[in-house]
């Protein structure tokens, strides 16, 4: 057995707190090298005392706990073990691991070695030990609904123009002029509100909006005043309704939340340019020099101040500012007081100090106890999200895998599966279970444009997408075919007339939603177990079960059509290019069934 690759951290992703007295443990071992595994658990401490005392009479005798770990994902390069064990309070739970090889004997794994096992294995072992039950952390359980979540983003400008009276001084026709960076269409609440019912039966009940603070450019990332709405979407009293109405058909309403900038046009900014050092708002911003200049085109944008991404009319914040902070607080407070918003997405969460993410995710949580901090990073940290920073975040592997391997084909099958085991295994079972599966975003192409227009191939990632752990979530218009490469063509208005409509695409996204839907509790909490592959005709198998329910998956991503069989008692769930009559699977085609 390879030494090396065996592996166990304590008090990680790889041992924590899995419900009330359950604490579950993970082990690494190299692939296909390990024929079992074995745990070897409880009060060791006891039992070497008990040895040691081994003459006395009256004595209670107390053996080790001996149970087989379930090798339950696989990789290209490791296999993973896991197990849940039971815990008491305020009792340190020891244990060792026992690796049996397949032709070279049988390891002991300790917290300090690795060596040959032998029968008096307990008198020279230092094992792992468990944390204080009290002191350790019992992760924040997101609240059940965001298991049954899917998400819908909408880009405010972009989705319907409901109010003429509120519209941008220049206004885009929206069905004739194309997406560009600084156009507006009109889009507003008003809009919105106006199309739940629209959203009621497409299965939606989760809408992420895009920044809806005052500003004066289309996508509001650059807020003027974090208190202020933008007069474009409506009133304050308008998006009160707007979220009582979403809460009335069953959907949750989460807000994108720019923390890391204000625009250049904010009165913060303003004073700070006007008058330097000696502004109130100096500390407030992460400035280089005084005075404060703009840059010129041929100089480095963050010269004076640093900027979002070089842009100058986004001077950033300094999150470390006491000031800063509390300003940022109260605002995210007031529209959780006043509004009953269900959720903020943090944006740039990869450069926001982590301290104050937690601290503003536990505020937000004294306010509503069912409320959800989101990030949207650019690397996802790894292990316990809940535990450290927030309480979810986008799926950034999950994009990354599923890119590489249906859109440039870079992946085989085998790699895919093995890529994704590997994200699986980086984190908690309940970060996986939290963290966003989104096919595409405001910031992304959209995904039938990342297919080259092949809807039947988005139609199955799709597909895909919703049979993994985690939350779906797509963009406005997706259902209805809407297109566009990076931004900002991506982010098009919302085809409203039926003739521009991919009818098929819609009353396939009704069908997948509902499916997501009735089967969310299997397909977050249920095992995941990989079957029959083929790398060279890229087809594969898996399945998901969960008390009771099992539901089978078979996929062609191929250009040769795949042989399927279908049991007498199973039920197509959804599916896609099957050839019943002959018992095939199309290109891009698959079949969901439960057996």
């Amino acid at each position: 057995m390879e030494k090396a690759a065996i592996y166990h951290r304590p008090e990680s992703e790889m041992a924590y707190l899995a419900g009330k007295n359950q604490f579950r443990i993970r082990l690494r071992t190299k692939h296909a090298d390990v024929y079992q595994v074995e745990i070897i658990y409880g009060r060791l401490d006891r039992i070497k005392q008990q040895k040691l005392a081994a003459d006395s009479e009256d004595m209670e005798i107390i053996r080790p706990n001996v149970e087989a770990m379930q090798c339950t994902l696989k990789t290209d390069l490791y296999d993973y073990w896991e197990i849940t064990i039971p815990v008491k309070v305020r009792e340190r739970t020891q244990y060792l691991f026992h690796l049996i090889g397949d032709h070279d004997g049988e390891l002991l794994y300790d917290a300090v070695n690795v060596r040959l096992y032998m029968a008096d294995f307990l008198e020279k072992a230092t094992p792992f030990n468990t944390p204080y039950y009290q002191n350790m952390f019992l992760m924040h359980s997101n609240p059940e609904w965001t298991k049954h979540t899917v998400w819908y983003q909408i880009m405010l400008d972009r989705f319907a123009d409901g109010d003429e009276n509120n519209e941008p001084l220049e206004k885009a026709r929206w069905d004739l002029d194309k997406s560009t960076a600084t156009n507006f269409y009109g889009g507003d609440l008003q809009g919105v509100i106006d199309h739940l019912d629209y959203l009621d039966e497409l299965g939606i009940n989760g809408i992420k909006l895009s920044p809806i603070f005052a500003s004066y450019s289309n996508q509001k990332n650059d807020p003027v005043d974090f208190y202020d709405l933008s007069y474009m979407f409506g009133s304050k009293e308008l998006f009160r309704e707007f979220v009582q109405k979403a809460h009335q058909h069953g959907m949750r309403v989460m807000v994108q939340l720019p923390l890391d900038r204000m625009s250049d046009m904010s009165l913060q900014w303003q004073d700070v340019q006007r008058l330097g050092a000696q502004s109130r708002f100096a500390s407030w911003f992460k400035v280089r020099q005084f005075p404060v200049q703009i840059p010129s085109e041929n100089e480095d944008p963050d010269k004076y101040y640093l900027t979002i991404d070089g842009n100058i009319h986004m001077p950033k914040l300094n999150l470390q500012s006491p000031a800063v902070q509390q300003y940022l607080l109260e605002t995210a407070r007031y529209w959780i007081e006043t509004f009953d918003i269900d959720g903020w997405e943090i944006l740039n969460a990869d450069e926001i100090d982590q301290t104050f993410l937690n601290l503003m995710t536990q505020q937000m949580h004294s306010i509503k106890a069912d409320f959800v901090v989101m990030g949207q990073y650019q690397y996802l940290p790894n292990g316990d999200l809940a535990k450290d920073y927030i309480d979810s975040a986008n799926n950034v592997d999950f994009y990354t895998i599923m890119h590489d391997f249906f859109v440039t084909h870079q992946l085989s099958v085998t790699e895919m599966i093995s890529q994704i085991n590997d994200a699986l295994m980086k984190n908690t079972v309940y970060t996986n279970q939290t963290l966003i599966n989104e096919v595409e975003s405001f910031v992304t192409p959209r995904l039938i444009s990342e297919c080259n227009g092949e809807e039947d191939l988005a139609r199955a990632i799709i597909a895909f997408t919703f049979m993994q752990i985690g939350i779906p979530s797509f963009m406005y218009g997706t259902e209805v075919g809407v297109t566009g490469e990076n931004v900002p063509t991506n982010l098009a208005p919302m085809k409203w007339k039926d003739e521009e409509q991919s009818s098929s695409m819609l009353q396939f996204m009704k069908n997948a939603i509902a499916m997501r839907r009735e089967y969310a509790n299997l397909l977050n909490d249920g095992t995941l177990e990989w079957g029959q592959l083929s790398n060279k005709y890229r087809y594969f198998t898996l399945t998901r079960e969960y008390d009771g329910q099992k539901l089978f998956c078979l996929f062609n991503f191929g250009y040769g059509s795949v042989k399927v069989v279908i049991p007498q008692n199973s039920e197509v769930v959804l599916s896609q290019n099957l050839m019943e009559d002959e018992n095939k699977i199309a290109q891009n085609g698959f079949v969901i069934l439960k057996v």
